[in-house]
């Protein structure tokens, strides 16, 4: 087992260089491999841990040396997540204070355990004495603390990411970042795994702390494992946004309560007319920016009408007439030897995942249904 740790670390270590060495990177990338630097440095750490315990302890400064910079871990992971679902990111000093925690237990352990004469440190890692003291649980409390609340944050960071891709965006399947939230809720699972068998070994002896170590170790190398394979070629498609359209504002919209203004109705009529007429909506990349280039008038106005107005997000909108469209083209004899994947292309859809979950949401049925329906009538 004590191999996956040193595998882990060459791992961390080589995708850390591999985002450095990216073309085109980004604040993203920087941090990530800032994750990967520190992933690498903790488990080469426990492995020294590992390996001097099993040695007999011939060298005691390095009892527990890793044990501080987990707490590093969480806040990068989020720290990344919060750079690529915040669309006006910036680094500042204020996020320095990530670091309080880990200077915290650093500070502790060093008078708690670091600067203990050898033969007491040797003592109380091979008693496992430490499971009485007050520290060692503090500490191991407050980084589960740290995991299990960072994992949590960044999730919802995500889900309000996803909400915000919709105010800009007709299809989002690429870009909504539902590969960093499945990793997410798997630390989040496997953070609280790890911290109930601790509590639980504490209390009952089941296993040993080098054996929870080895435990927690080995999962954090499939997270760096999957995260280097997405991360590497994860781009910020905030770049894509034009910088004076401010997302949040468009998501922020209150619900219409007024009636339209007769300048509004006008360019509402417009817009049908344009939608229905010249269907806009049968490119897949449309986007909020490009619909107001056709239109004529700025993001902003096109995106306060339709979240402001209609109640309506861009995705919402431009995915109701493909599905509108979708359902013209079933009925057109001329399709029935068209596939209903090829409609739904046809219609504007590229990705048949977001055409099923999208028809079924606004229809009620599968497209399947709803076609064998109207071939039937």
């Amino acid at each position: 087992m004590h191999t996956i740790l040193i595998i882990a670390t060459f791992q961390a270590a080589l995708l850390a260089f591999l985002l450095l060495a990216k073309k085109g990177k980004g604040k993203s990338d920087y941090i990530l491999s800032g994750y990967f630097a520190v992933s690498a440095l903790s488990i080469l750490f426990a492995y020294f841990e590992i390996a001097n315990r099993s040695s007999g302890y011939p060298f005691p400064w390095l009892i527990n040396i890793s044990i501080p910079l987990i707490l590093l871990i969480g806040p990068a992971l989020w720290l990344y997540v919060k750079s690529l679902t915040q669309q006006y990111f910036k680094l500042s000093a204020s996020y320095l204070l990530l670091l309080v925690p880990f200077v915290f237990v650093a500070i502790l352990f060093s008078f708690k355990f670091y600067l203990q004469p050898n033969s007491i440190k040797v003592s109380i890692d091979q008693t496992e004495s430490f499971r009485s003291d007050f520290v060692f649980p503090l500490v191991m409390g407050l980084i589960a603390l740290s995991n299990i609340g960072y994992a949590i944050w960044g999730i919802k960071l995500i889900g309000r990411y996803q909400k915000l891709l919709k105010t800009y965006f007709s299809k989002t399947d690429s870009i909504d970042l539902n590969w960093l939230k499945f990793v997410q809720v798997s630390a989040l699972i496997c953070y609280a795994a790890i911290s109930g068998l601790y509590i639980v070994s504490s209390a009952l002896g089941v296993l040993s702390y080098n054996a929870i170590q080895v435990i927690g170790y080995t999962f954090a190398s499939g997270l760096i494992l999957a995260l280097g394979f997405f991360g590497l070629k994860q781009g910020n498609i905030f770049v894509s946004v034009p910088e004076k359209f401010d997302m949040q504002k468009a998501l922020d919209f209150p619900e219409p309560k007024d009636a339209l203004k007769s300048d509004e109705e006008k360019f509402v009529s417009q817009l049908l007319t344009y939608t229905k007429n010249e269907k806009p909506y049968q490119n897949p990349e449309l986007t909020l920016a490009s619909l107001s280039e056709e239109l004529k008038v700025s993001p902003e106005y096109l995106s306060g009408i339709l979240n402001g107005r209609l109640g309506l997000n861009f995705f919402d909108f431009v995915n109701h007439y493909r599905v509108e469209e979708f359902k013209a083209q079933c009925k057109e004899p001329k399709n029935k030897n068209i596939t209903l994947i090829g409609l739904a292309y046809n219609s504007g859809f590229n990705s048949k995942a977001t055409f099923n979950r999208v028809f079924k949401k606004s229809v009620g049925c599968t497209p399947s249904e709803y076609f064998s329906n109207v071939s039937i009538s």
